[in-house]
């Protein structure tokens, strides 16, 4: 080979090399920029979230029993335009009708405004409303001066309306068989909205469930070490230290559900609201029987260490679709009890 082709050789190899070196550059710099365009998407949404926890955390909220949905789990706000969550706030605002199952309606049935209708059943708009239906509990909710079915502000309003009128406040499941009158869609709709939120309250405020006297909390809602098992568990209440005998309050009026010891809890009471469940544990003793109604502020048991428990207090939690929410967001703190 004479010296001219080698030449070219080892300039073609040069040449190569060059562009190996420049693709594996290239490579580099596009993960880097997939990197950061990931990490600005996470803070947008991280941002998103507790903008919309902020907007809960202001709505008022009215003194009747209801339901509203707290924060938004990372799943609504991946799932759920952004356009679309103001409108469900609000609604929930002013219907206490909880936020996250509006949405969730509105997920089933026109996937966020992507499939109104008419459906084969004639149902038509944003939640899907049957002609008849909509004539009766249709809303303004963009206060335009029009009633459309397929503008999402007037559908969600309306849905929520219909959900209220339907008793939703009492009891949920009815409420939104009335609106679909299916027992699947039913179960569908609160699984998903379970999704959605991780919690759902009750409206209003409970009276606190002892004397005034005894209004501190040794342990909070959420996750903790357990002070006998030793082992990191979800506390699903709050405890209130007071001496053994205090008398036990009924936060609302309620029809006992539960009078006998309840595993770790020892003696327990659980009371259904209609709007939600409360259960008062550790107890000394009890004064209620399963199946009478209680007033608010009447005495339902004394303070004891009943159970699972390292000295006298009361364990008191809040159940809302069998999930405990927490009671710090409803209780009254000081209650007028003696």
């Amino acid at each position: 080979m004479n010296p001219a082709t080698v030449l070219k050789v080892a300039q073609k190899a040069k040449r190569l090399a060059t562009s190996e070196e420049e693709r594996s550059q290239l490579l580099i710099g596009i993960e880097q920029i997939v990197l950061l365009l990931m990490g600005v998407i996470l803070v947008l949404m991280l941002f998103f979230f507790f903008l919309i926890s902020t907007i809960i955390g202001g709505l008022g909220g009215g003194n009747e029993a209801g339901f509203r949905s707290g924060a938004p789990t990372a799943f609504a706000v991946a799932d759920i335009p952004v356009e679309y969550m103001p409108i469900f706030l609000k609604a929930q605002s002013k219907y206490d009708v909880s936020w996250a199952v509006l949405a969730a309606i509105a997920k089933t049935e026109s996937a966020f405004g992507q499939n109104m209708g008419p459906s084969d059943a004639g149902a038509i708009g944003f939640m899907q409303f049957m002609p008849d239906t909509w004539n009766k509990y249709k809303q303004d909710g963009n206060s335009d001066g029009e009633f459309d079915p397929y503008d999402p502000w007037d559908a969600v309003f309306s849905a929520a309306n219909m959900l209220q009128s339907n008793g939703f406040a009492e009891k949920p499941e009815k409420a939104l068989f009335a609106y679909n009158h299916a027992g699947w869609y039913v179960r569908e709709v609160m699984e998903l909205a379970s999704t959605y939120s991780a919690t759902m309250i009750p409206v209003g405020n409970g009276t606190w469930p002892l004397s005034s006297k005894y209004i501190q909390i040794s342990s909070a809602y959420g996750m903790r070490q357990h002070p006998i098992l030793k082992e990191y568990r979800f506390h699903d209440g709050i405890d209130i230290p007071a001496p053994t005998g205090t008398p036990v309050f009924a936060v609302q009026d309620g029809r006992v559900d539960w009078d006998r010891a309840k595993g770790g809890y020892g003696l327990c009471v659980v009371l259904n609201h209609g709007s939600c469940k409360t259960l008062y544990a550790h107890l000394s003793e009890i004064s209620v029987q399963v199946g009478v109604m209680v007033k608010a502020g009447e005495v339902i048991g004394y303070v004891g260490s009943t159970g699972l428990s390292e000295g006298p207090h009361l364990h008191f939690s809040v159940y809302v679709n069998g999930q405990p929410c927490n009671p710090e967001e409803w209780l009254a703190v000081p209650s007028g009890n003696n």
